[in-house]
């Protein structure tokens, strides 16, 4: 068969697999199950959404209860959990490992190149593409978290000083603060606390879940300081200073670096740039010179 009529005859056997195992994946997709779409999710994330949920239900049947909590914890710390749920997730990056595989099998029948070789490429990159906007995403939250915490202590110190319990100067910041990965933080705290756990427990179930120092540093002292029957505000406003001044080192160890960072483009871009400028206009005398 030639090359257009293998990748016509590979389009319609893939369009009648989707089309018979479409009804499969409904009866099998999880009881009760919305199909809700986070709006400020990235497009491609956005566009399976509908497979992927339907496929949850398998996922879940599949998915083994540690590799489930641990997914479920990278997501919390993300910040996007609830709204993607650890099968959804696992869904998600087989949909995108299954169409990147298509796309390179037809590339590869389109360019008469080897099949297996691109079908694989496409499937190992589809597949590790959640993974790294996962990465990132989770390290662009931590940044956030370690970067907003201070002024968030601020506010919780003059609350508890001002004669508010800590209680109410969480609610007060889940309340009117704008959406944020800390902002989160706190609403999964007084969630923890309404259903009955202990305060400074529920600072330290909800600090585990985030790799975050700054955060496990503030749950450590606030259950130390209510055992030990501390200041809750003398308490917050150490965490505070100490928050800052790790603010300001990082900044200086961040200024610091820009000079080293800044030695590639230098040399690979302005320098030679320069030589370039300068060397031509005594290239073009001498070549004169000599040409007398």
């Amino acid at each position: 068969m030639s090359g257009p009529g293998l990748l016509w005859a590979s389009c319609i056997a893939a369009g009648v697999s989707v089309a018979t195992c479409l009804p499969m994946i409904w009866r099998i997709r999880r009881p009760g199950t919305r199909i809700t779409v986070d709006e400020s999710l990235p497009w491609w994330v956005r566009m399976p959404w509908v497979p992927a949920t339907m496929l949850s239900g398998m996922a879940e049947r599949l998915l083994a209860s540690r590799v489930r909590q641990r997914i479920q914890r990278r997501l919390e710390a993300a910040d996007l959990y609830p709204g993607i749920a650890p099968e959804q997730w696992v869904a998600l990056r087989v949909i995108h490992a299954c169409a990147s595989s298509g796309a390179g099998f037809l590339l590869a029948a389109s360019m008469h190149a080897s099949l297996f070789l691109l079908t694989a490429i496409g499937a190992v990159a589809g597949g590790m593409a959640g993974g790294l906007w996962l990465r990132r995403t989770l390290s662009a939250a931590e940044g956030r978290i370690v970067r907003d915490l201070p002024a968030y202590l601020d506010l919780l110190t003059v609350c508890v000083e001002a004669g508010a319990t800590l209680t109410a100067g969480v609610r007060l910041i889940v309340q009117d603060s704008p959406p944020c990965p800390l902002r989160n933080y706190f609403d999964r705290v007084l969630r923890e606390i309404r259903s009955g756990r202990l305060r400074s427990e529920a600072f330290t179930r909800v600090a585990a879940s985030y790799d975050v120092e700054s955060l496990q540093t503030l749950a450590s002292a606030l259950a130390h300081a209510e055992g030990s029957g501390m200041s809750l505000g003398q308490v917050l406003r150490s965490q505070s200073e100490q928050r800052n001044a790790e603010r300001f080192v990082r900044a200086e160890r961040l200024a610091m670096l820009a000079p080293v960072k800044m030695l590639g483009p230098l040399i690979l871009c302005i320098f030679p740039c320069t030589f370039i400028v300068l060397s031509v206009p005594i290239v073009y005398r001498l070549a004169e010179e000599f040409s007398r």
